[in-house]
């Protein structure tokens, strides 16, 4: 048996002597028959007796064999002995064969088989082989089938009866033994299998594995192709430490919509002390009206707060600490755009729950002027409710008309925008907030860049210098009385420098009388692939920001921003390095650092090296550093690696640990891993109050993947998205 990357071909098939003959004997006529020997006796000119290299052809079947022998009148030929027989979709090493020329069908007793498209093998006691052209139907009686080498394949199918149609996408075994590495594990009296990437019902392939906090698992699915455009799969998933869970997808698309539907149910989980069921169900539904109205549903609810730590969910990170739902329908025309969303949460753990937001109507417009003007306009009507107090609300509508004057040539460009933010609130009225507050703000921007460039002298690259200044100004309004309702402290970095706000949603609008100043810069080779970018930016104040959150941290006392930098750079094809600080000029100290270096061999080998460290979170004075390493790697032709470790340097211990190792067989893959993770176990009920302690979880998982019926693969890169940090690559730069 040959076996090269997995591609089984057996070697008496690549033996076989009379290859260079199949290939230089043609004939025009298909229904003719070509039969030739060492030696030939015909009796009365109706019996032929063939000896010695006995070759027959009748179109694509083509028979080798030692002795042979034809009758003329009923085109009835046979062979006995050691002997060949192939059509181009099946070839087939038996001792007995009888061929119908007239009505292109065969009998081949005692044989071994290959399946030229699939790359499948087998043995047969009886082949019938019905060889009309395009359209060959195989039947195998008391056969094997399997893609898997060597005499005891990790997957064998064992049935009375297997069909193969050439025409057809899946094959059909009866009275079948699913057998794992020649020991029977599974009976089914009609059992079904892929002979390409088709979609067809039946049964997809079991995953086994297992781990500490759900014990042995298996899973069984079965796949229903209901139509061309929409399916369903079922699967049964036991866990021996929690009971028997029902997981179901349904899948839909048309032209104008796609739907995904996921179930998941436990009745009892055996693992808890009450009768507690746990579910999982999520909706995400994408719908074009028309060509410019659209629709958007994504939705997601969990039976707990620990759902999602106990079973895992490849839509949900198990550190989301709450599930985002939200609706929507938009309209894009030409110079106009509208929204019309709904949103809502569900908290994962004890915090605080957002407001939700039903509905926000949110329009867009804009319009070309003469000259260099340009007109935008944007309005917000949007009402909020506090999911845990019903008399909590509040109703918000937001008007903003933007005039634009804007310049663009070649080594330069300037835009100035003024603006007018009108905006009313209905709210319900406590001790910091008023019952109907109105707040009028003007705001003006002005921002410029210079484009500079320059060829190296060898005329081997080029370097870009894009210096850019923005002056901001709004004036300050006591918004103390309003609710916070949709706004938080936006995300720091070098962009963020350039934004008009400093604050998301519209709840609080800072006041701002400052200077930008920052300039990128970028080196790019012959081939105008960029190998470096370097940007350097700082606010200049020249007026104090009153407007605060929550508390004073997040007003602005100081007279300039933290210095703000970021430097990605690749050397050569394989090392790639992103960096990011933000440095406080006046207490000489870094607020915010990153830097993740990665070594990237292929795809599928790459490592990384990773530090982040945040001085003084936002409300608190808490400092954070870590550091993480990240790898998967292929050692050996047969064996992977991949995982990750990330450790609390204040702290000294590891928040997230996973290392997995994995042994890869053309038809069966078999992975251990290890874990240690932050454990987000939460009671299933609990009331208001702080967050638990962090716990930690520990765990080991052996997972069991079958391939070789399937297109599935276990690829260690997909570990590398468990746990609570992701694997990203570390920049993008403009190539």
């Amino acid at each position: 048996m040959a076996d090269n990357a997995c591609h089984v071909t057996p070697s008496w098939l690549m033996d076989n002597s009379s290859q260079e003959q199949l290939r230089v004997i043609d004939s025009d006529n298909l229904n003719d028959i070509i039969i030739r020997a060492d030696d030939t006796q015909v009796a009365a000119n109706r019996f032929a007796e063939f000896n010695g290299n006995v070759l027959f052809i009748q179109g694509d079947q083509r028979i080798t064999t030692s002795s042979a022998s034809f009758n003329q009148v009923t085109n009835q030929f046979r062979a006995e002995g050691s002997l060949t027989y192939t059509d181009g979709y099946i070839a087939v090493k038996a001792e007995q064969i009888e061929a119908d020329a007239n009505g292109e069908t065969a009998l081949i007793l005692d044989s071994e088989y290959f399946l030229i498209p699939r790359a499948a093998i087998g043995t047969a006691g009886l082949i019938e082989i019905q060889a009309a052209e395009n359209n060959r139907l195989i039947t195998l009686h008391d056969g094997t089938f399997t893609t898997c080498p060597g005499e005891r394949p990790a997957w064998q199918i064992r049935a009375s009866e297997i069909e193969v149609n050439e025409n057809e996408s899946w094959g059909t075994a009866r009275n079948a033994q699913f057998r794992l590495f020649d020991v029977p594990v599974l009976y089914i009296p009609r059992f079904t299998f892929p002979l390409n990437d088709e979609r067809k019902s039946g049964f997809l392939y079991p995953t086994i594995r297992s781990s500490a906090r759900n014990g042995v698992e298996l899973e069984v699915p079965y796949y229903f192709n209901l139509a061309a455009n929409y399916d369903l799969t079922l699967t049964p998933r036991y866990m021996s430490k929690r009971g028997l869970m029902t997981n179901t997808e349904f899948r839909f698309m048309n032209e104008r919509h796609e739907s995904e539907i996921q179930l998941e149910f436990l009745p009892d989980d055996n693992s808890l002390d009450n009768n507690n069921s746990r579910s999982f169900v999520r909706l995400e539904h994408n719908t074009d009206f028309d060509d410019t109205w659209s629709g958007y549903i994504d939705f997601t609810q969990v039976s707990d707060s620990a759902y999602i730590n106990d079973f895992g969910n490849p839509y949900i990170n198990r550190a989301d600490p709450h599930l985002y739902r939200r609706g929507q329908v938009d309209y894009h025309g030409n110079k106009t755009r509208a929204q019309i969303q709904i949103e809502d949460f569900q908290m994962l753990g004890p915090y605080r729950a957002p407001y939700r937001t039903l509905p926000k109507m949110s329009v867009w417009h804009d319009e070309s002027m003469p000259g260099n003007f340009s007109m935008q306009f944007f309005s917000e009507l949007s009402h909020f409710r506090n999911p845990n107090d019903s008399t909590d609300k509040a109703t918000r509508f937001h008007l903003e008309p933007t005039l634009s004057y804007a310049m663009v040539k070649t080594a330069w460009d300037w835009r100035a925008d003024v603006s007018y933010l009108y905006t009313q609130y209905q709210q319900t009225a406590d001790e910091q907030r008023d019952s109907s507050v109105t707040r009028y703000l003007p705001q003006f921007r002005w921002h410029g860049r210079v484009h500079l460039e320059r060829p190296f002298k060898n005329g081997n690259g080029l370097q870009t210098l894009t210096p850019q200044v923005q002056y901001l100004y709004v004036p300050h309004q006591d918004q103390t009385r309003i609710g916070i309702y949709d706004t938080i402290l936006m995300q720091d970095d070098y962009h963020s420098l350039f934004r008009p706000r400093r604050f998301t949603g519209l709840d609080r609008i800072a006041d701002a009388h400052q200077i930008t100043l920052g300039a990128t810069t970028s080196f790019f080779d012959s081939n105008a692939v960029e190998l470096m970018r370097l940007s350097l930016g700082q606010i200049i104040y020249l007026d104090e920001s009153q407007t605060q959150l929550f508390d004073e941290t997040s007003r602005v006392t100081a007279s300039n921003s933290e210095l703000a930098a970021e430097l990605d750079f690749q050397i050569g094809r394989r090392w790639y390095v992103s960096s990011a600080v933000q440095y406080d000029t006046d207490l000489s100290l870094a607020r915010k650092g990153r830097i993740a270096v990665e070594y990237r061999k292929d795809d599928a080998n790459l490592l990384q090296l990773n530090y982040r460290r945040v001085q003084g979170l936002v409300g608190t004075d808490e400092e954070v550093e870590q550091v993480g390493f990240t790898t998967s790697w292929k050692i050996a032709n047969d064996w992977s690696v991949a995982g990750h470790w990330y450790n609390d340097l204040r702290t000294n211990r590891t928040m997230d640990a996973l290392l997995g190792v994995q042994y890869d067989r053309c038809c069966w893959s078999i992975r251990i891993s290890a874990y240690r993770r932050v454990n987000r176990n939460y009671d299933l009920s609990f009331a208001d109050g702080p967050l638990p302690p962090a716990g930690f979880d520990n765990g080991v998982s052996v997972q069991f993947i079958l391939t070789g019926l399937s297109n599935s693969t276990g690829a260690m890169m997909n570990m590398l998205q468990q746990g609570i940090f992701g694997y990203r690559r570390p920049f993008y730069l403009s190539n």
